[in-house]
């Protein structure tokens, strides 16, 4: 499942090259690549090959199922009334029965269950009705009281068979068996229904055992109105008409978990293309697959791109996993209302529409976004399908991996996109910024119960586990890493697997004790930061690693752990040389010639690092000087911005080495410049006019000649990168103030609105410019992108300027705008999935947005409930976005005591997090207070 990306509290958040030792090694604490010599080794109080740290990953079983039963085969039917809601189904489930019960206890949750009988060996030997249910409601559970104890007479398993009639509803939000709003053929609106499984929401819609590692074959048929499409994971295998309804009978599937069932239904059109990724034929070629991209009718049109992107990746990852693609055929959905970005339904493949629906209209970075999407759900279907991980604390194995693959994928396909320098700036960055809080979670989570299983789909599980995995991967090598993986599939293949799974298949490609590298990362909370002390004479570098926190130095109990850390060190006339760290200290010499030296080469190590102010200045030079490239620039500025707000470093050193990054053209450097001022202005705005007056003074003096000198056309022969960064360069221009940039993108808009057959400017600028349009505008302004938001097929709007038209509402200056907006979020012209969109907007509009968006929420906080659903993820969204960015230890306190007599299960990690944020916002700006307004009066 595709995660929409967090939004770092502090900036934005494939390496394979050859590398040498530098001409000094490394002794006392550093070592080569010779992981399994050192296995024995550890520091104290805790080993990082976890030889005496207790392993967190042992199964909660306290909400897991009794194994009495294990089920084989589903045959289900389900027939929704379309216009009612009301479902009628029945499930036959083969089972083995491993012990004699008395009674039958599985997974049920909004369903009434009518009557159960039960078989052995073909002979009914319980039959109950509804009097003999019972329900629990918080482990989602049915038990079925049996008239007497059944079978296991002999302790020898037994095949046995229930047959279940059942009735249910159609649910109000975005998971089990629901409606999305949709067109129909004629333009009028209608609904499609649509599954949502994922992580535990079959049992919404049929008695299972819905639980990972219970897998079982699926037969599905389903009663529909002859004008649906109806589709699933397996091909139709036939179709029998009742009039105005027709019944639609599936192949049976082959072994899979309950959350990766899937089922649309609606008027549908699709387009098609064949894919070379099945098994391999006699004559040593692959067996066509055919993949479909369905769509309501209107919108065939949008999905040629996709298709074209999803025959590419599937055929690369047959040949990246030397595996077939397991399902004789592969459809992609496009869901109007669909919870994630993506849902990887085995053979049926689920999108939000922005994802899919990619025209000549389509701004590069959705472009971007669209191909990693597609590509991440694709590498699922053996990476979380075909093997799944037995239990949710494992969760990262099938997201970690899946992000990996989709970012390799983008890269390789468009290496000119340099996806994995945009990585570092946001997928990793968001997992440092999340695992830098004291309330941040291993990797492998404990899942304490069921209402855990949601809040781990996070980004320590997507963007800290691709973070790992890249960082391993670049260790070993992608071959040998590639062949490890491959291995891990071909022996868990239809069954599940766990970390150390996979370890044990990386070991024996590279004969490196993996388990042992990996522990500390996997199994604890947290990273490191590296401190270099550089103040001998001798070019020893003397290295200490202890655990990083945003909220300033560890507790001795909380820094306790020691990592392997990967030193890949640099220097101006040394290449990277892969030593590692694996104890608290050591020590490494850089050349005597060496102007500058630089750890973590590639950014493909998961740490910070924290220079001396002299090495800082030193990097420095090299930067303007041009001798770094843009990934390791990005880490130098991402580390330093982190020590500064968690008081390692003073704001002035950031602020000092400002002016050398005005040489880097890199975007991915300037959109963390423009990410470091707005947090500064966000953090200072509220305690001074003075203060907010000259950041936005500083912002300006860079960006406005930045984009003065890239100017508004984008040209033919043009570097993308040049594009991108002229598109963050003209809205970071405009809102530092700049008039020029302000007034053409007002001038831009009118004219856009006036003509909308004749776009005066590039898709890629249309968000900013009707971003600056509304909030430099006046009340025209507001209304008219409401207007295009509203009919945008009037202005050709593509999805995602739909959404940014959306979002230019939230960013009015105007309270009382501010207030009409919110309202609006709320209603029917704004899906539930978007409400997001309007907040984030808004929260960033202006400094003191943050108040009335927080004011609005608790007057409003039972409509926002009822509207996304109490335990929905979307809630746990909206929260830390409406919190976030507040900067006081008093608006901490208030937030706390209001949230205290609230419901807090779809957000009780989110809240203690966003908490931790503010205050350590507020921390910053007390420690750092006087050293900025110093800094500013010097250099004003």
């Amino acid at each position: 499942m595709a995660l929409k990306p967090d939004v770092s509290a502090f900036g934005v958040s494939d390496s394979n090259s050859e590398a040498t030792v530098p001409e000094e090694g490394g002794v006392d604490g550093v070592c080569g690549d010779d992981m399994s010599a050192k296995a024995g080794e550890g520091p104290e109080p805790a080993d990082f090959c976890g030889k005496t740290i207790t392993h967190n990953n042992d199964l909660d079983t306290t909400d897991m199922l009794p194994t009495s039963l294990s089920p084989t085969h589903y045959d289900i039917h389900l027939h929704p009334n379309i216009e009612s809601g009301h479902v009628v189904g029945s499930v036959a489930i083969d089972a083995m029965l491993n012990e004699r019960v008395e009674r039958i206890v599985l997974h049920a949750k909004t369903i009434d269950i009518q009557s159960v009988t039960v078989y052995l060996q073909s002979a009914v030997v319980a039959s109950v009705g509804p009097e003999a249910i019972s329900y629990d409601a918080e482990l989602e559970t049915a038990v079925i009281e049996l008239p007497s104890a059944v079978g296991g007479v002999a302790d020898v398993p037994e095949c046995a068979q229930l047959i279940i009639a059942f009735t249910g509803m159609v649910s109000d939000g975005m998971y089990g068996l629901y409606y999305s709003k949709c067109r129909d053929r004629s333009g009028e609106m209608s609904r499609m229904l649509v599954t949502q499984f994922q992580a535990k929401c079959a049992r919404m819609v049929f008695p299972c055992w819905d639980e990972p590692a219970t897998k079982a074959e699926f037969t599905l048929s389903l009663t529909v109105p002859t004008s649906f499409t109806a589709l699933s994971n397996m091909p139709v295998a036939h179709t029998a008409d009742h009039g105005a309804l027709k019944t639609v009978y599936f192949e049976r599937s082959p072994r899979m978990s309950t959350y990766l069932l899937a089922i649309v239904a609606g008027e549908l059109d699709y387009i098609e293309a064949v894919s070379c990724s099945g098994p391999h034929t006699s004559s040593g070629e692959r067996q066509p697959i055919v993949c479909r991209i369905y769509t309501p009718p209107a919108d065939i049109d949008k999905v040629q791109f996709s298709l074209d992107t999803a025959v590419r990746v599937l055929e690369r990852l047959v040949d990246m996993f030397d595996y077939a693609y397991p399902l004789p055929k592969l459809d992609l959905v496009a869901v109007p209302e669909l919870e994630a970005g993506g849902m990887e339904n085995w053979g049926l493949v689920l999108f939000r529409t922005v994802r899919l629906f990619i025209t000549k209209q389509t701004s590069l970075w959705i472009r971007q976004k669209a191909v990693y999407v597609i590509a991440h759900e694709l590498s699922h279907q053996w990476f979380g399908n075909l093997v799944t991980m037995a239990w949710w604390d494992d969760l990262w194995l099938n997201e970690g991996f899946a992000t990996w693959i989709g970012i390799y994928m983008t890269d390789q396909l468009y290496p000119e996109w340099r996806r994995w320098d945009h990585f570092v700036i946001e997928d990793r960055q968001a997992a440092l910024s999340a695992d830098s809080l004291r309330s941040s979670h291993p990797i492998q989570v404990t899942i304490k119960g069921s209402a855990d299983i949601d809040q781990v789909f996070d980004s320590i599980t997507y963007y800290k586990g691709c973070s790992l995995i890249r960082m391993l991967s670049a260790h070993l090598g992608i071959d040998v890493f590639m062949a490890g993986v491959r291995a891990y599939l071909a022996k868990h293949a239809y069954s599940t697997a766990t970390t150390s799974d996979l370890w044990q298949a990386l070991e024996c490609a590279s004969g490196i004790d993996v388990a042992c590298m990996m522990h500390s990362w996997t199994a604890h909370v947290g990273y490191p930061v590296i401190t270099v002390d550089d103040s001998a004479d001798d070019n020893v570098l003397q290295l200490h690693q202890h655990r990083y926190l945003h909220s300033g130095k560890p507790t001795p109990e909380e820094d306790r752990i020691v990592w392997w850390v990967p030193l890949g060190l640099m220097t101006s006339n040394s290449e990277a040389a892969h030593e590692i760290l694996h104890k608290r200290s050591g020590h490494v010499k850089v050349p005597a010639s060496a102007r500058w030296f630089k750890l973590n080469y590639d950014n493909a190590g998961l740490y910070r690092v924290c220079y001396s102010r002299t090495a800082l200045q030193r990097l420095a030079v090299a930067i303007q000087q041009g001798e770094l490239r843009t990934i390791d620039v990005v880490g130098v500025l991402n580390d330093t911005l982190a020590l500064v707000t968690s008081g390692y470093l003073r704001t002035s050193a950031l602020l000092d080495m400002l002016a050398s990054f005005k040489t880097v053209d890199g975007y991915v450097v300037w959109q963390i410049l423009g990410f470091f001022l707005e947090n500064l202005f966000l953090t200072w705005a509220d305690r001074s006019e003075t203060i907010r007056d000259q950041i936005r003074e500083l912002a300006r003096s860079m960006f406005a000649p930045k984009a003065a000198a890239l100017g508004w056309t984008h040209r033919v022969d043009e570097d993308p990168l040049v594009a991108r960064l002229r598109t963050i360069s003209i809205p970071r221009a405009a809102w530092a103030g700049d008039t020029s940039v302000i007034d053409q993108a007002c001038r831009l808009f009118t004219e856009f609105y006036l003509n909308p057959d004749d776009k005066p400017f590039h898709h890629d600028f249309t968000a900013s410019i009707f971003e600056i349009a509304v909030r430099n505008g006046d009340d025209i302004n507001y209304a008219r992108v409401c207007e295009m938001y509203e009919d945008s097929q009037r202005w050709h709007l593509s999805e995602d300027h739909r959404m940014a038209a959306l979002g230019a509402m939230a960013s009015s200056r105007n309270e009382k705008l501010m207030w009409q907006t919110l309202e609006y979020a709320l209603s029917d012209h704004v899906l539930p999935q978007d409400i997001n969109i309007v907040i984030g907007f808004m929260i960033s509009s202006h400094y003191r947005s943050k108040h009335v968006l927080w004011k609005w929420f608790c007057i409003n906080y039972q409509r926002v409930v009822d509207r996304l659903g109490e335990c929905s993820a979307l809630l746990g969204h909206v929260v830390g976005t409406v919190i976030g960015e507040f900067a006081n230890e008093e608006m901490a306190t208030e937030i706390e005591a209001w949230f205290a007599d609230k419901r807090t299960t779809a957000f009780d990690r989110t809240l203690p997090q966003s908490l931790e944020f503010i205050r350590v916002r507020a921390a910053w700006y007390y420690r750092d207070k006087d050293d900025v307004s110093e800094w500013f009066s010097k250099y004003a």
